[in-house]
């Protein structure tokens, strides 16, 4: 377990390192748009440095450069179509490991002493599930050292290593899950995560201008946007922080930014619902009379676990005459590869159809009230002016639906104004 003490004062977490000094820490997670490139690093430099100035000693934690793993992912396909996960681990690992470095070189340029880690320096010990490894405890003890010596630590997230050595990754937003371990462990008075936008929006302003920053909201809400396709921070991560009681800001990159804070009490009355997305465009597969035998579908999801494309949203599962029917969202240009590859896995099976829609779009609304009836009457009315949405899903918190790409945009800003807009 985490060797360390905490101290609770009347304003501040404080973590006491060797010597009995108190030293005020924070996380500042940096994803991987905000770290792609050099200028981008010594932004991020110049961030680290703000918050030191500002007499809080900062942890930092990085993703890699956005793009980074994917690249890795690809390159190791290339050898092999389905890698060793150990091997494939270690190869995607040193996509933080490269951004730790350069952001630690970038601060000892400004004359601050850093120094960089990798996942299991700083004490993350995980289980041996490659690719989805858990948590399992935290060795505190690397990482205290370096605070008492005033060094900045800079973590490569997404990482850690089993107890006997062997380098595991958490899945994808797993550099997250990082950031919160080590904000528990080391008593962060918060958690600060740095992105490209300001805070959370109630739409993505670049599609909706007129969208409007929350300035607070609780766990439960982040769950629920993570959950609906959107993942701003991993669920797990989110989890861990509610059970530590440890409060998250997400902040944008400018130095005087506004942000969002995320906390169990977060003060204000959240909407019924409070944002509405919309998805780049997407290709819809949908395989119908796909037998109720276990082993196919799992031959099905096999494939889709392994297959080079990025899938976009979940798999529905329906029930149909002639059986089980599947519905795939990916990104629009990848459709039809996949479609090949479906059909190629499953030609013995000639009772399955596959069907392809491409240029569509995802609607997601998202809160407490998307079962209203206020909700569904305002989803009737614009579907009375541009047509009914096609395929729905929806979980207790938010509800989706798929509409052609020439109206998306439309159903964004209806949607906003009638049941969000100020």
């Amino acid at each position: 377990m985490a060797r360390f003490m905490v101290s609770v004062t009347s304003v501040f977490w404080t973590a006491i390192v060797p010597g009995g000094r108190q030293v005020r820490v924070r996380i500042l997670k940096f994803g991987g748009t905000s770290l792609a490139g050099i200028d981008r690093i010594e932004s991020a430099a110049d961030r680290v440095l703000e918050t030191l100035q500002a007499g809080v000693h900062p942890l930092v934690v990085v993703a890699a450069m956005a793009g980074v793993t994917d690249q890795l992912l690809a390159l190791g396909r290339q050898l092999h179509h389905d890698p060793p996960a150990e091997e494939l681990d270690r190869l995607l690992a040193t996509g933080e490991m490269q951004t730790a470095s350069l952001l630690a070189i970038a601060l000892r340029h400004r004359g601050v002493s850093a120094r960089s880690f990798s996942g299991s320096e700083a004490g993350l010990l995980t289980d041996g599930n490659f690719g989805r490894a858990r948590l399992r405890h935290l060795n505190s003890s690397p990482v205290t050292a370096a605070l008492a010596a005033s060094e900045i630590p800079v973590v490569a997230g997404f990482q850690g290593a089993t107890d006997d050595g062997r380098v595991t990754t958490l899945g994808r937003g797993g550099s997250d899950l990082s950031a919160v371990a080590l904000g528990v462990a080391h008593a962060a008075d918060r958690i600060v995560m740095l992105r490209n936008v300001e805070g959370v929006r109630s739409a993505d302003p670049r599609m909706l201008p007129l969208s409007y920053r929350l300035e607070r909201l609780d766990y439960q809400s982040m769950i629920d946007l993570a959950h609906a396709g959107a993942p701003l921070i991993h669920p797990q991560a989110l989890e861990m922080a509610r059970a530590h009681q440890i409060a998250f800001e997400l902040r944008g990159m400018g130095s005087h930014s506004d942000s969002t804070r995320v906390a169990a009490d977060c003060g204000a009355a959240i909407p019924p619902v409070w944002m509405v997305m919309l998805s780049n465009p997407v290709s819809v597969i949908s395989i119908d009379s796909l037998p109720h035998d276990v082993p196919m579908i799992a031959r099905v999801m096999r494939l889709l676990d392994r297959t080079d494309l990025k899938l976009d949203g979940a798999v529905q599962k329906t029930d149909s005459r002639s059986g089980l029917a599947m519905n795939i969202m990916l990104p629009d240009l990848e459709g039809p590869v996949l479609l090949e590859q479906l059909q190629d896995y499953l030609r013995e099976e000639r009772q399955i159809s596959f069907q392809l829609e491409r240029r569509q779009r995802r609607v997601t609304l998202v809160g407490r009230g998307v079962t209203s009836r206020r909700v569904q009457l305002a989803i009737d009315a614009v579907a009375q002016r541009l047509g009914p949405p096609m395929v729905s899903f929806s979980g207790p918190r938010h509800r989706a639906f798929m509409v052609g790409d020439r109206e998306g945009r439309d159903w964004l800003a209806s949607l906003h104004q009638e049941l969000i807009g100020r």
